[in-house]
């Protein structure tokens, strides 16, 4: 693995658990009025502020979205590229991060990119 990559894999990581986050602090802003004691339980309230704001809260969603599938083929490709990991163990990890793609890749970082060395024999491409 280049230096590169080490160097952002942590950040990379992170980055979709930081975008939903972002999108439900949005989602809780829009609904901030109705955060009070009593009228937590107004349904009809919390659903009409999400419709009149549905076009940024389905963009944020997206974003998020694309952003974890981006990352999880940049990791795909980075398993499928190491020659020194079991088959087995690979397609663990790709189905872990697949399912559970936002808290995975921080699983990931910590079990297996955190420890990686930084010159780690890799195949040239994935053909």
């Amino acid at each position: 693995m280049e230096n590169t990559t080490k160097k952002y894999g942590k950040a990379l990581c992170f980055t979709p658990v930081v975008c939903y986050l972002l999108w439900v602090a949005y989602c809780l802003y829009i609904n901030r009025h109705l955060m009070v004691p009593n009228h937590l339980s107004d349904h009809v309230g919390m659903v009409t502020n999400t419709i009149q704001n549905y076009g940024s809260v389905f963009a944020g969603v997206v974003l998020a979205t694309i952003v974890t599938a981006t990352i999880l083929i940049y990791f795909i490709v980075h398993l499928a590229r190491l020659r020194d990991m079991e088959a087995q163990e690979k397609i663990g990890w790709i189905v872990f991060m697949t399912f559970l793609a936002p808290i995975a890749f921080i699983v990931f970082w910590y079990a297996e990119l955190r420890n990686e060395p930084d010159n780690i024999r890799v195949y040239q491409s994935i053909a």
